[in-house]
């Protein structure tokens, strides 16, 4: 299937990025489903997934992450890292500008900063800041912010000063939380500030329609943009218009692959079947390697509560079976829960050799498993059951998981395939015991994918308040980054197979759609046939 799929992609991706004289025009309408209700459109301290893809099209930062993870100007032109990277100086472009009007300045990225290390903001990616120079402290109230080493050199020059080397710094300025927030008008919104349409200023190639543009009536909830003519670089967004759907018919999630094709949607995340179809259907297909594919236990269940549970699982994996039974010949085995997009120092998280996954060990059958029954007054591991999407390469591999147990714990194991909708929410309900799981990225450094196990995280892998103070902690240095890998390795809650790839699957009839490692979705340079 994976063969076929590929086939289709060599023709599918050419509809994805535009060219001259097709048909493809500008000036059209694009629509998205998100997947849940937006709860705030501030960049400081949105929560869900949904705003920050919709503060993707109307916000921007210091930088972006485009479609191949590289680091691309925002709304800095330029910038330049001292020789031990710890201080950057971003050179902003001059004409950039507030959707009012207002000039965007470095003050403007300084407020943002400052506002988001303060406690009382709580915005829930706090964390990274943590790598600039006092914020720390700021944060924890034993600093004044001007301790903060972040400072406006001049109207369009920021310098930020680090705690220690980070190369990849940049990479973190296209969080929504770095995104610059002008101070006057956040204090004349008096606590309504990105809560509406009608209180909010924006500086990306998107701009609210209306002060209604953001309709939150039941049945009807959607944000509705259009072209913001003072985006810095106006003259390239393409749409006339572009439509979250908050509300929507149900069709959309049971048939996207329809949806896509009649036009109701121009974009969306499918997994692999469904975007084969999609390819046979005559959408585009965009493809990301930012994912890794896995087993993925759920500590809330039932035996799986059990650490030692888990860890005999997982150690009684014959992992080379099922690395074989990958119908995809072309695909690498995972070194760990970091995605080939990852980076550390400019070169792939794993360039120096980890190997980050727990080894086959069945010597703990004997070992332990004896004492845990006795511990639970149990004769054998009771039975769980494996969900996995609905596709022959999975169910393929989760029998292989089945198969390795079967025959060591005198067990039937089951799975259940489901299709992507219901598996999904299984997922996110927590209403599963084992999942073969693909874990997304999130963006293009360490820490992005370390916080998807944190406790505030949507869906919740992990429930552990060590867990997430760890995480607090985090200095920025390799060592920390794999001693939170550790961690989790030592948890025995996800045990990575594959590299993998995600499918974003764009309307037969439009293009230029682009999706980023970083979860966010570039319209700015859609165009449709009409």
């Amino acid at each position: 299937m994976r063969r076929v799929l590929s086939l289709l992609l060599c023709f599918s991706l050419l509809a994805t990025f535009p060219a001259c004289g097709d048909g493809y025009q500008s000036g059209m309408e694009f629509t998205y489903a998100l997947p849940q209700n937006v709860d705030s459109l501030d960049p400081q301290t949105a929560a869900r997934q949904s705003s920050y893809l919709v503060i993707g099209s109307i916000f921007e930062g210091l930088c972006k992450i485009d479609s191949d993870g590289d680091i691309i100007p925002g709304v800095a032109r330029k910038w330049e890292a001292s020789d031990n990277n710890t201080r950057f100086t971003f050179h902003l472009y001059p004409n950039a500008k507030w959707s009012n009007g207002t000039p965007v300045t470095a003050n403007d990225f300084l407020f943002a900063i400052r506002r988001a290390l303060r406690p009382e903001t709580a915005t829930p990616s706090v964390d990274d800041l943590f790598i600039i120079q006092g914020a720390r402290a700021v944060y924890n109230g034993e600093a004044s912010e001007d301790f903060l080493g972040v400072w406006a050199e001049n109207e369009h020059t920021l310098i930020v000063q680090l705690e220690r080397s980070y190369a990849d710094f940049p990479a973190l300025t296209a969080g929504a939380h770095y995104m610059p927030c002008n101070q006057e008008y956040f204090e004349s919104c008096a606590g309504h500030y990105g809560l509406s349409s009608e209180y909010l200023i924006t500086n990306g190639p998107f701009t609210f329609s209306s002060i209604y543009a953001w309709n939150t009536t039941y049945g009807s909830r959607k944000v509705e943009l259009t072209p913001s003519e003072n985006y810095h670089r106006a003259k390239d967004v393409a749409p006339a218009k572009l439509t979250y759907l908050i509300d929507y018919e149900e069709a959309v999630v049971q048939d996207p692959v329809s949806a896509l094709v009649s036009g109701a949607i121009d974009n969306a995340s499918l997994m692999e079947t469904a975007a084969e179809e999609a390819a046979n259907r005559g959408c585009g297909i965009q493809v990301l390697d930012d994912s890794v594919t896995g087993l993925l236990l759920n500590p809330e269940s039932g035996i799986l509560k059990h650490l030692e549970a888990r860890e005999i699982f997982i150690k009684t994996i014959d992992r080379q079976a099922l690395l074989d039974r990958r119908m995809d010949k072309n695909s690498s085995e995972a070194m760990g829960i970091m995605a080939s997009c990852v980076r550390w120092g400019g070169e792939p998280y794993y360039a120096d050799g980890a190997v980050m996954f727990s080894t086959q060990d069945d010597s703990i059958l004997e070992e332990r498993l004896p004492a845990l029954l006795e511990t639970l007054e149990l004769e054998r591991l009771p039975s769980i059951t494996v969900i996995c999407p609905n596709d022959e390469e999975s169910i393929n591999i989760a029998n292989g998981l089945l198969l390795s147990w079967n025959s060591k714990f005198s067990t039937a194991y089951n799975i259940q395939p489901l299709e992507d909708a219901e598996f999904q929410e299984k997922i996110a309900s927590g209403e599963y015991e084992a999942a073969l799981y693909t874990l997304r990225a999130g963006g293009t450094t360490p820490y992005q994918v370390l916080k998807a196990f944190e406790s505030t995280s949507s869906p919740t892998l992990l429930k552990s308040p060590d867990y997430d103070s760890q995480l607090h902690a985090l200095s920025f240095e390799l060592s920390s980054y794999r001693s939170l890998e550790s961690y989790l390795q030592a948890q025995h809650l996800f045990y990575p197979l594959f590299s993998d790839k995600s499918y974003y699957v764009s309307s037969p009839n439009s293009q230029g759609i682009s999706a980023s490692p970083d979860l966010t979705i570039d319209f700015s340079r859609a165009k449709k046939k009409s």
